[in-house]
């Protein structure tokens, strides 16, 4: 992991020192791009006239706009409360503590390729931006230029708004305008997440995902993909039935097996961690029910598993209707979008939801004030972001 990480840093010090060369050679100024220390800037005004027609439906902005801020307001605190709660658990139970927040970065998130976090990262961009264009123009806010940017190594967008008149704009409409992103890229996300239910159809029966090295299911020649039948008799259709059947078991017993690939008697080993408990030494894999997804809790889940390797779409225990490198891409897609589009929402600027609290507050505190709590908010809310990033580095 360490060397992963030296090595990644080391091509981006190469990268910058690179551009900044380029940029003295070539002066990509009159390019539209803007280069200081770790931040590269691409002005354009490309894009701006396609905003404005999108933004002729001023109605339905308005609604969308409304929408975003009771859902924006909604998701910020869910995120919030849980972050903090993920720290009490850092705090108290530091063994059983994961990250609230990570890297996600090809190499470091296991599955994620090169190709598959360029495109979902560029969704997340597209539609963040536009949506914070929409909501400008639809609300006659004027848009000063759209371009990308890269700030160290993490890519970004932008819709550059004239700063004057969105400070002196009614706070419903900068509500509106900063919770329109954030809330699309969740939006964006459930969409392609429905997409990808509709192209997969669950395997019934428990699968193989791991075998264990020299354990006797590795010495059998058990292999992953295999679909365990019943064991004694015993029918397995879940990895719960497998755990029912070896919570039974002692080191020693010899058990029948019936498997995709045929049957066989397997004499068990110690297990490695529970005292006098027959071991196989195999991971099952179930597909999950559709309706699952219908739960937001376990949508949430489903990101934060595949973030972290539990592969819940997997060609072992689903058949795609399509091949599976795209619904790979879509799985990667819904991933980031639901993932940096909560995350944004954090109440903390520069993200947007420090300047939803920003505006929130400025109802009932003045405008000055309200900046003065939410950068004291900030810090505190970074605190809290950090923390959560440790189980992660350790």
């Amino acid at each position: 992991m360490y060397e992963e990480i030296l090595f990644i840093v080391a091509m981006f010090i190469l990268f910058w020192v690179a551009l900044g060369l380029i940029d003295r050679w070539f002066n990509l100024r009159k390019h539209g791009f803007s280069i200081s220390p770790g931040v590269m800037m691409w002005r354009t005004k490309r894009g701006l006239n396609f905003i404005r027609r999108v933004g002729k439906a001023r109605g339905f902005w308005r609604i969308y706009g409304d929408f975003a801020v009771v859902a924006g307001i909604g998701l910020m605190v869910f995120v919030f409360i849980n972050l903090v709660l993920n720290l009490m658990v850092l705090l108290t139970q530091p063994k059983a503590a994961v990250a609230g927040v990570q890297l996600v970065l090809p190499g470091l998130v296991p599955g994620l390729t090169p190709l598959a976090w360029i495109i979902a990262i560029a969704t997340v961009l597209l539609v963040h931006e536009f949506a914070h264009g929409f909501l400008l123009s639809s609300q006659g806010l004027r848009i000063k230029s759209v371009g990308g940017m890269l700030v160290v190594a993490i890519p970004g967008a932008f819709v550059e708004p004239d700063e004057k008149q969105l400070a002196k704009a009614p706070v419903l409409k900068r509500l509106r305008m900063y919770a329109a992103g954030a809330f699309s890229n969740v939006l964006f996300a459930l969409l392609c997440l429905l997409i990808i239910v509709l192209l997969i159809v669950p395997k019934p029966g428990a699968y193989v995902y791991a075998v264990a090295k020299d354990y006797p299911a590795d010495n059998y020649g058990i292999t992953p993909g295999m679909r365990i039948y019943s064991v004694d008799n015993f029918q397995i259709n879940t990895p719960e039935d497998f755990e029912r059947f070896m919570s039974l078991t002692r080191p020693g017993d010899n058990v029948r097996l019936v498997t995709s690939a045929g049957e066989m008697v397997i004499t068990l080993a110690q297990h490695p961690s529970v005292e006098n408990r027959g071991y196989l030494g195999v991971a099952l894999l179930s597909a999950f029910s559709r309706w699952n997804f219908v739960n937001p809790l376990f949508v949430l889940w489903t990101a934060m598993s595949e973030l972290m390797g539990g592969n819940v779409f997997h060609p072992f225990v689903f058949e795609a209707l399509v091949p599976w490198a795209v619904i790979d891409i879509l799985k990667w897609i819904f991933v980031l979008n639901i993932g940096i589009g909560l995350f944004n929402l954090m109440p903390a600027v520069p993200l947007d939801g420090g300047y939803i609290l920003r505006g929130i507050l400025e109802k009932v505190v003045s405008e000055e004030r309200a900046k003065q709590i939410t950068r004291a908010l900030s810090i505190i809310v970074l605190g809290i972001i950090l923390a959560n990033f440790l189980p992660y580095l350790w």
